[in-house]
């Protein structure tokens, strides 16, 4: 392809002032040495396994609705697990015993809270999906039974 300046055969003529290969000039971008040019030899892209979470990256909506959503069961659990262990009473004469029963109340109470923070520390890296799943492992394994059996409804 040719413009009105050049010769039939393709060649550009030295003799016209702003004469330009239309080929060459299809193929270029400008500057050679532009300095916004970045090459990527010299900028290695971070790769990251599949199964890991940029910890910078912020949550998705659903993933703070399921941690709300666990946030407040956790703390409805807090709440039955203070309210059965304040009103169960060990009788006995043995100091190591009553205060073993303390301890394991004091640790009963704030099972629930704990459980929490730790999946969420702990697991700050790892995916949302194996986050509640920690969560609900937990729901299930610190619900207040004591507090569903002993009270009567109704």
């Amino acid at each position: 392809m040719t413009t009105a300046a050049s010769p039939p055969d393709g060649s550009i003529d030295p003799d016209v002032p702003n004469a330009v290969d239309t080929d060459d000039a299809a193929l270029s971008w400008g500057d050679a040495d532009d300095a916004t040019h970045v090459d990527a030899a010299h900028n290695p892209v971070a790769v990251r396994e599949r199964g890991e979470r940029d910890p910078e990256a912020p949550e998705t909506s659903g993933a703070l609705v399921g941690f709300g959503v666990f946030g407040g069961l956790y703390l409805l659990y807090t709440v039955a697990w203070l309210l059965t262990a304040s009103t169960a009473y060990v009788s006995g004469v043995d100091t190591v015993l009553t205060l073993f029963v303390e301890v394991l109340r004091f640790l009963a109470i704030l099972a629930p809270a704990l459980w929490f923070t730790v999946v969420l520390w702990a697991a700050r890296s790892s995916r949302t999906r194996t986050r509640l799943l920690w969560m609900l492992l937990g729901a299930v394994v610190l619900f207040p039974w004591p507090f569903l059996l002993t009270r009567s409804f109704g």
